[in-house]
């Protein structure tokens, strides 16, 4: 196997490693020989693929990010933009739920990086808004969504941010009563009322 081959394999196992122990035992109870031990190297070898116990969590939360990047690109396929709407959520979510782990260390140790670090983090998380006010002004234009839309930056984090509540809360707050699809159904009925003309009323 290349070098860059098995240097890639061996970062992808410290990550995968560090990602289990920091979201059991936290950034902060979790040491560099901890992250050796799970991935099978020696620590000698995390220093020469990461210089810093930091850079691994930073690893981690740009792992998670990469997932957002995903479902845009295979979503852009689709043309009619509540239907690409609809598809994002529904695909978005169900990543959510099943990389929750992901999530929680960023949610819980992001903080500990420098403000210059977490910009690396929460600079694609701020493209996804973006990304979402785009597709608003694009159904828009379209005539599919309401002209009077209200607050569509707010509406657009909200997209994420429901994602990131079921991610989170899913298995002490939802779970057994609401599964995830029922999430999702009501999410995207909550989503359409903002984003639909109103039903017109029958005389």
């Amino acid at each position: 196997m290349p070098t860059t081959a098995i240097r890639d394999a061996r970062r992808k196992d410290i990550i995968t490693a560090a990602r289990d122990l920091f979201s059991r035992k936290g950034y902060h109870g979790t040491t560099m020989p901890d992250i050796a031990r799970a991935a099978g190297i020696s620590t000698g070898l995390i220093y020469y693929i990461f210089p810093s116990k930091e850079e691994i969590l930073l690893a981690c939360c740009e792992d998670a990010v990469t997932i957002y990047r995903d479902v845009l690109e295979r979503a852009n396929t689709i043309a009619n933009p509540l239907e690409r709407f609809d598809a994002l959520v529904r695909e978005l979510y169900t990543l959510l739920d099943s990389t929750s782990k992901r999530l929680l260390i960023m949610y819980r140790d992001l903080s500990t990086l420098k403000r210059e670090t977490r910009q690396r983090i929460l600079g694609p998380i701020h493209r996804l808004d973006d990304y979402f006010v785009a597709l608003f002004q694009e159904g828009q234009q379209a005539g599919v969504f309401r002209q009077d839309m209200p607050q569509p930056r707010i509406l657009a984090a909200n997209v994420l941010g429901l994602g990131h509540l079921w991610a989170l809360q899913k298995t002490w707050h939802f779970a057994p009563t609401i599964d995830l699809e029922t999430y999702i159904s009501t999410q995207l009925a909550y989503f359409h009322a903002q984003l639909l003309h109103p039903p017109v009323e029958q005389a």
